[in-house]
């Protein structure tokens, strides 16, 4: 059995929110600081991971063939895959194990598509096959998606509902901040702070049920929102300091 101690993160986010770039870079960042690491491609679709996949789904699901057995089309085959990643959970323990007793934390790069893995039974069955203890989300927030106050509100909304469906604790994380300005970054930061600011440019019944959002996002206000250029590697070093906080519950952890 994977050991309780192993802390778990599990990167999520909407398609092309960088998953894939910030598992490849946290994961070079962790290893030049000592991290004992293991990292998981669980995308049956994905062609191409920019980094060492210890475990890899890919190995247990031949996505082409499920299309090519059951007739589906890609929709219908992720959807399939996403659902046979929970049977194969117990091989996916024993090659953690066999990587050896030493890894105190895994990266979890989950598929492209968020819902196949934040709104399926299977996740919940893969998260409970090890600890809620001691799971974590990185929800990556797309820069792309934030830089007006609408979208900003939507992809808090849908943080929530995942951190809902999935019941562990939670980071936020601004991606791909590279292609924004720093006052684009700042703004976003500062609507965190204080959203009602924002939503008072808004109008009509999409103001109304901002406001109510808005209440949300105050709530949230203990979660850090870390921005991060999986690109140059800025923010890499915050984000670390983060889940070590969340995981030894502020005490050093010796990663």
């Amino acid at each position: 059995m994977v050991r309780s101690m192993t802390k778990i993160c599990y990167l999520v986010g909407t398609a092309g929110s960088g998953k894939t770039m910030l598992t490849s870079s946290l994961q070079r960042y962790l290893i030049t600081k000592g991290a004992s690491l293991t990292t998981i491609n669980l995308d049956p679709a994905v062609k191409y991971v920019p980094y060492q996949a210890d475990v890899d789904i890919r190995d247990y699901i031949d996505f082409d063939q499920l299309i090519d057995e059951y007739k589906l089309g890609p929709n219908g085959a992720m959807i399939a895959a996403a659902d046979l990643v929970a049977d194969y959970i117990n091989e996916i323990r024993e090659d953690i194990e066999e990587l050896g007793e030493s890894s105190s934390l895994v990266l979890v790069d989950t598929p492209g598509q968020m819902e196949l893995f934040t709104y399926r039974k299977s996740s919940i069955k893969v998260i409970e096959s090890f600890s809620r203890d001691t799971s974590l989300l990185l929800f990556l927030f797309d820069s792309a998606l934030i830089v007006d106050i609408s979208g900003f509100l939507s992809i808090n909304l849908l943080a929530m509902s995942v951190q809902i469906r999935l019941d562990i604790p939670i980071l936020h994380i601004i991606t791909k901040t590279d292609l924004l300005k720093r006052h684009q970054i700042e703004t976003v930061l500062s609507w965190r702070e204080d959203p009602y600011e924002a939503i008072e440019e808004l109008y009509g019944l999409t103001r109304e049920f901002s406001l109510q959002t808005g209440q949300m996002i105050e709530g949230m206000g203990q979660v850090p929102l870390i921005p991060i250029s999986a690109l140059s590697g800025e923010g890499l070093e915050l984000l670390g300091a983060q889940i070590s906080r969340i995981f030894e519950a502020g005490e050093d952890w010796s990663i």
